[in-house]
């Protein structure tokens, strides 16, 4: 059952019965927590923290309003329930500065780790890293560059069924590892839709001409489909802006650990590239091979068809050029940035190192350490609206109309995890949940906590946005890796990578969804072949975060100091 409501067009909006019952369930749990329950005597800020987590986990489950006007709510209910202030306050409103003890170089200006305000939260550097990313692919898109891209990975893998598909996967995946997986989804379906159509109409053309048909020859629409979907997901993983609960993970990380070490761009992709290329392989043999075998040729050249579909898009244009340019400055400046890209252990030095020796060389001051990935991202961006677009076209690489269809509501929504993640801590709720899960799991290894989180989160990312579970979720897994001492990252990583991992229903990503509107993917086989990945996630996470991970983040060495309690 649905209430709608008419638009100026005369077409009705539909709002449905979950979002109406939700929008009064909320606030209905939030007024009983305030008046009814009493999580802490001592500490009254928990029970106030802990009813905000379940207003803002009921309106985003629900989806009772937008998920990024949710994320708005620490703004108004911090300062509400004095949890954190609204705005910055100097130091001294809060202190006695001519009377308080500075000791090793402690000062005022430190004292908004203290005393932090709800506002920062959402323009933090993660979320400039993401805006920069976020106007790069608009760009990229602008100009059509991702659909060359994608068609000469295409022609070089090769054009047989198993083979078209895994480009498919390939081409796919590493557009998602730049541009959200929406939009890489919506650019790869009607090419992949051209194939199965051409597919099917030589296929019976086959069978009228008295012709026998493979049985297996329907499979290759669902294989080449799902493919796409599920190749937008997992290339995802490969970056921090791959997709947002990686973006969550290290906005939240800042609040959560302020002393851990950064989690830079190269770091992550030293850990998460190798296993999104393996997860891809396996998940193309899974799917190709055992859930809906393909048949062993086509009766038609994939080849020939992407070459076809190459020729159509002409030679580079001056525009597709300049951005490819941009392009690949921004990957390469991101994943070269760290004064050590693989550690102190190894001398592999990036450019902010050598920045440094020059200004040093200069009489200067050292500037790297001041320079982060948001810097670096926004600076790229900022070029592509000075660069000129060709003399044919006129203008700049971009404009702000173009910078209009960045998802701004994405960046709301970091802001509110980020909001979150900070409120757990100065609301005392974080440590409240550490003493209650260290008494249900204190014993418990770290091996079967993993396991049980990603297949946990796994199943419900299925039926719930990524991004608000992961928000909620991750300062609870912080929580429980500081009362079971376990290295935080060893729940973290794999807790922030099984939100991506929902393949089983339409309604679970986007890219399922855009997949499902085809007509050519019925629900039960995408339950069948999402199902069988589903399961595989919960193994392949925890084999990727106990290998690579710990390579990556040292994340079996035990619990470290910059991770105990304050």
């Amino acid at each position: 059952m649905t209430d709608s409501a008419s638009t100026e067009t005369g077409e009705p909006i539909v709002v449905p019965t979950r979002s109406k019952v939700g929008l009064w369930l909320g606030p209905i749990v939030f007024l009983f927590m305030l008046l009814f329950v009493d999580l802490d005597p001592n500490n009254p800020l928990v029970t106030r923290m802990a009813a905000i987590i379940l207003l803002m986990a009921i309106w985003w489950i629900t989806e009772a309003i937008p998920l990024s006007a949710t994320a708005l709510l620490p703004i108004v209910l911090f300062p509400l329930m004095g949890i954190m202030r609204g705005r910055e306050l100097p130091a001294g409103n809060r202190i006695d500065l001519e009377t308080a003890t500075f000791v090793d170089g402690f000062s005022a200006r430190d004292f908004d780790i203290i005393f932090p305000n709800v506002a920062n939260q959402y323009m933090d550097w993660i979320i400039l890293l993401f805006m920069g990313g976020f106007i790069v692919a608009v760009a990229v898109e602008k100009w059509n560059l991702h659909k060359r891209i994608a068609l000469h990975t295409l022609r070089i893998i090769g054009g047989q069924p198993h083979r078209l598909v895994l480009g498919f996967m390939v081409s796919t995946g590493f557009l998602s590892m730049w541009l959200s997986n929406t939009a890489t989804a919506l650019m790869m379906m009607p090419m992949g839709m051209s194939l199965v159509l051409l597919y099917e109409e030589l296929n019976r053309k086959t069978v009228a001409e008295g012709g026998n048909a493979d049985p297996r020859a329907e499979n290759f629409s669902l294989t080449l489909l799902l493919g796409i979907a599920y190749g937008a997901s997992i290339g995802g993983f490969a970056t921090l802006i791959g997709t947002p609960p990686n973006g969550v993970l290290i906005t939240q990380m800042s609040q959560l650990f302020p002393d851990a070490p950064e989690i830079t761009f190269s770091t992550w992709m030293l850990f998460a590239l190798p296993m999104s290329f393996i997860y891809m392989l396996i998940a193309w043999v899974l799917l190709t091979r055992f859930v809906f075998p393909l048949p062993a040729s086509t009766p038609f050249s994939g080849k020939e068809f992407i070459q076809s579909e190459i020729r159509k898009l002409g030679p580079m244009s001056t525009e597709e050029k300049r951005v490819t340019g941009v392009f690949a400055a921004f990957a390469l400046l991101l994943m070269t940035r760290k004064e050590r890209l693989f550690g102190e252990d190894i001398d592999v030095f990036g450019w902010s190192y050598y920045l440094d020796n020059i200004l040093r060389s200069m009489g200067a001051e050292p500037v790297g350490y001041m320079i982060d990935d948001g810097s670096v991202s926004i600076a790229v961006a900022l070029m592509l609206f000075m660069i000129p677009a060709g003399k044919s076209v006129g203008g700049r690489l971009m404009d702000w109309e173009d910078a209009k269809r960045v998802p701004w509501g994405i960046l709301i929504l970091f802001g509110g995890g980020l909001a979150i993640a900070k409120g757990f801590g100065t609301s005392g709720l974080s440590d409240y949940v550490a003493v209650l899960l260290g008494d249900l799991l204190g014993d418990a290894e770290p091996l079967v906590i993993v396991i049980s989180t990603v297949a946990f989160i796994t199943g419900l990312t299925e039926v719930a946005s990524n991004t608000a579970t992961i928000s909620l979720s991750l300062p609870i897994m912080a929580s429980l890796s500081q009362a079971i001492e376990a290295h935080p990252l060893l729940l973290l990583i794999p807790t922030t990578l099984a939100a991506s991992c929902a393949f089983m229903l339409p309604v679970s990503t986007p890219p399922n969804a855009i997949i499902y509107g085809s007509g050519r993917v019925p629900i039960m086989k995408m339950v069948i072949a999402g199902i069988w990945l589903d399961i595989l996630s919960v193994f392949l996470l925890t084999f990727f975060v106990y290998t690579l991970g710990h390579l990556a983040f040292d994340v079996l060495s035990g619990f470290p100091t910059w991770a105990l309690p304050n």
